[in-house]
């Protein structure tokens, strides 16, 4: 390789300082510029002048201190008519030169002159300028300023200015650090809104903080005061850094949808597969690093911080789990293995204990580096083959007139695996389907969340755009509308839409459509079972599966358990839960012998605004598991003792069921009244209450209220409610699976 050295000259600059626009100012300029200085004029002397070479003042003075702090520049003063003259010129500072000059109108000779002085390297410091002839001797000359700047130099001035530097130099990182983490926080924002491009640059701000700081932590060192900045700088540097992985990280999941979804990749594609996932779990683990590290490291305990704290673990958590389903997925798209997974599609507003009745499954499969396209089929093509019979649920056979069981009718039960294990049965009895490594359920709130994170997607064959807001309306419009067992059109349009989804992937959200997976799988609108058991254990820990919670307490000896789990089954072959709001309120009431005793409430609303399908009558057969050592008491709707109620015990639950119906437009209350066979021991107890939230169903408001006894104390609990005497009183929203602890004392 030829090398080839350039010199590169720099050009100096020139400062000319003058209040009055004399006519040689601008002849001044020329001259400067013909020996490759760049001039410029201010009618003051600004505060920074160590870009300026050579400095010319007119009539003006500078003071001493100001010149012998900038030793680089060359201060040259112009004075005309001036007669007090001096001669003491010692004690200039070396890089002072003035000149005097009789007159007022300079010509190009004269200018030549002065420039001539001012940059020779001559020691001659002062020049009388007679504009006829130059004058070579030292003239008495100087500034009554000069003369007098000894007097400006006291010992408490020195003392004032040392005390000045000393603050000046400790302090002087603190508004570089919060200029850094004013952008870290407009880096923030603009990451929220998935605006790369205005992305800034905040490492290099906090460097020069952390430089600055540098200087003056030995001090903070030696008064015990270096662990805050210490923290702050180090924070604010991890989040520049988590910043700039983030901003990566999004970019590297751009593209990637096209190599997933080609079939028979290249050894190349493979590669570069293989490639992008590795660095996306690189910048995972260093991201979840650096949030575990600013967690450690907040150093002042309040509210707002612990809440910024925990925020910062939940998202770390989420890596942790993101960084196991990427490890699951690279295992299973890497594999020669063809693996088979089936999907159900659950309308939630025609609500069914495992998250909505089952109108259409797809089945899609993953293995040699490819997704295979998932295939659509109607749940009515696979119930007409089927050749077996099977006893339906009670509720089924007994209020639709149903005599056989089906597929569409398979999640009656609250449990996901059970859901699916029948599934399984109804896929192998009626498509000879069989080896699936595991099965998903999308509830229509599911898909709905997903669309939020996609552009308007449009549809060739029904010319219509679909989005989040009308993906159901639409749905039910040409999925419902005229539909008889054998027709295509479900099946027709839920493969457009997926088929749309997966051509648009390109300008998904990707940060937005994780977020709205995970709120799906949080809200139970989304859930899963694998076969391969250590991935499977990543959805158990995080309530993901839908499965119903063995309620043990492993806290204490001393600790009673007490669940709830009321789910709904719509029976009234119609979407009114659509239009159905419920509210939920739990009153647990504790005496003095340690009996505990429940009221729940449940009020149900209609707001279907006809009796005309797809709304109407909520024809509900509502169910709720209890802890099996409980005793039901009664059970009312509006007032009147419900008597027709089914009542089941298993190994764990005691299960209890009746149907009831609500009008368009009405409201109904049902009160269950029942009471734990267990009471609180005398001394310390635990009281462990959870509560689970249907599958597929919505997000309901609870209130919880506690009336306690006045010998039972309250020690603790892990939420923060209202408390007034012995009663205690929290709202909250059933989104999802809840567990509550109170920690009690009985006298």
């Amino acid at each position: 390789m030829d090398l080839t050295t350039e010199i590169v000259e720099e050009k100096q600059n020139a400062l000319i300082v003058s209040k009055k626009e004399y006519l040689f100012i601008s002849l001044l300029k020329n001259e400067l510029k013909r020996v490759s200085i760049s001039p410029f004029n201010s009618p003051f002397v600004p505060k920074n002048i160590k870009m300026f070479h050579y400095i010319f003042i007119i009539n003006e003075v500078v003071t001493i201190d100001r010149v012998s702090k900038n030793t680089d520049s060359i201060f040259i003063y112009l004075f005309f008519g001036k007669k007090n003259y001096s001669s003491n010129s010692k004690n200039y500072p070396k890089n002072i030169k003035i000149i005097t000059i009789n007159g007022s109108h300079l010509e190009k000779n004269e200018i030549d002159k002065i420039l001539w002085f001012a940059l020779s390297k001559s020691r001659e410091t002062i020049l009388n300028l007679n504009l006829s002839q130059l004058i070579k001797k030292k003239i008495n000359f100087v500034p009554d300023i000069f003369l007098n700047y000894k007097k400006f130099i006291t010992k408490k001035n020195l003392i004032l200015f040392v005390i000045f530097y000393i603050i000046t130099i400790h302090v002087a990182f603190i508004p570089f650090l919060f200029l850094s983490f004013f952008l870290n926080y407009q880096n923030y924002l603009a990451l929220k809104k998935n605006s790369l491009k205005n992305i800034n640059n905040s490492l290099s701000v906090n460097g020069i903080s952390k430089k600055l700081y540098s200087i003056a932590r030995p001090t903070y060192l030696l008064f015990g005061i270096a662990i805050l900045p210490d923290n702050l700088i180090d924070i604010n540097e991890k989040s520049s850094t988590i910043i700039k992985q983030t901003q990566q990280l999004m970019s590297d999941f751009k593209g990637l949808e096209e190599i997933f979804f080609q079939q028979q990749k290249s050894a190349e594609q493979k590669n570069i597969l293989t490639l992008r996932i590795e660095k996306i779990k690189s910048n995972l683990d260093s991201i979840q690093e650096e949030l575990n590290a600013i967690a450690q490291k907040i150093p002042i305990k309040n509210s707002f911080f612990d809440q910024i704290k925990k925020q910062l673990i939940e998202q770390s958590d989420n890596i942790q789990k993101a960084q196991k389903v990427i490890d699951y997925f690279q295992k299973t798209i890497s594999q020669e293995k063809i693996s088979k997974y089936v999907v159900f599609f659950a309308n939630n507003m025609e609500l069914r204990p495992g998250g909505g009745f089952l109108g259409s499954f797809g089945v899609f499969k993953i293995g040699n580096y490819s997704i295979g396209d998932i295939q659509i089929y109607d749940i009515y093509d696979a119930d007409g083959q089927l050749t077996v019979h099977l006893d339906p649920p009670k509720p089924i056979a007994q209020y639709l007139s149903v005599p056989h069981w089906f597929f569409r009718d398979s999640n009656f039960s609250p449990d996901f695996f059970t859901n699916y294990q029948k599934a399984l049965f109804f896929l192998e009895k009626e498509m000879k389907m069989t080896g699936f490594s595991g099965g998903i359920l999308l509830t229509t709130t599911a898909i709905e969340n997903i669309l939020y994170a996609f552009n308007d997607l449009y549809l060739p064959d029904f010319k219509e755009y679909i989005n989040a807001k009308n993906f159901y309306l639409k749905t039910q419009f040409y999925v419902e509308k005229k539909f008889f067992p054998g027709s295509i059109q479900k099946k027709t349009f839920l493969s457009s839409i997926v088929r749309q989804i997966k051509n648009n992937f390109n300008s998904v959200d990707p940060k937005n459509l994780f977020f709205q997976i995970k709120k799906s799988f949080d809200e139970k609108q989304i859930v899963v079972y694998f076969e391969d058991q250590n991935f499977q254990s990543l959805f158990d820990s995080s309530f993901w599966s839908g499965r119903v919670i063995d309620p043990k307490c492993t806290i204490s000896d001393q600790c009673i358990t007490d669940y709830i789990f009321p789910y709904d089954a719509n029976l009234g072959a119609n979407k009114a839960n659509f239009f159905i709001n419920r509210f939920v309120n739990l009153k647990i009431k504790i005496d003095s012998q340690g009996q505990i005793s429940h009221l729940l409430s449940l009020q149900y609303k209609n707001d279907s605004p006809a009796e005309i399908f797809p709304t109407g009558y909520y024809r509900n057969y509502f169910q709720i598991l209890l802890p099996k050592n409980s005793t039901l008491n009664q059970i009312t709707k509006d007032g009147v003792l419900v008597e027709n109620v089914d009542q089941m015990d298993d190994q764990q639950y005691k299960l209890i069921g009746f149907l009831f119906e609500l009008a368009p437009g009405k409201i109904t209350d049902i009160k269950i009244s029942y009471q734990l066979n267990e009471p609180l021991k005398k001394g310390k107890n635990i009281y462990q209450l959870v509560v689970q939230k249907q599958t597929g169903a919505k997000n309901s408001d609870l209130i919880l209220e506690f009336e306690l006894n006045k010998s039972i104390s309250i020690l603790n609990q892990n939420f923060s409610p209202i408390v007034k005497d012995n009663q205690i009183i929290y709202n909250t929203n059933l989104l999802t699976d809840k567990i509550f602890f109170i920690e009690l004392t009985r006298n």
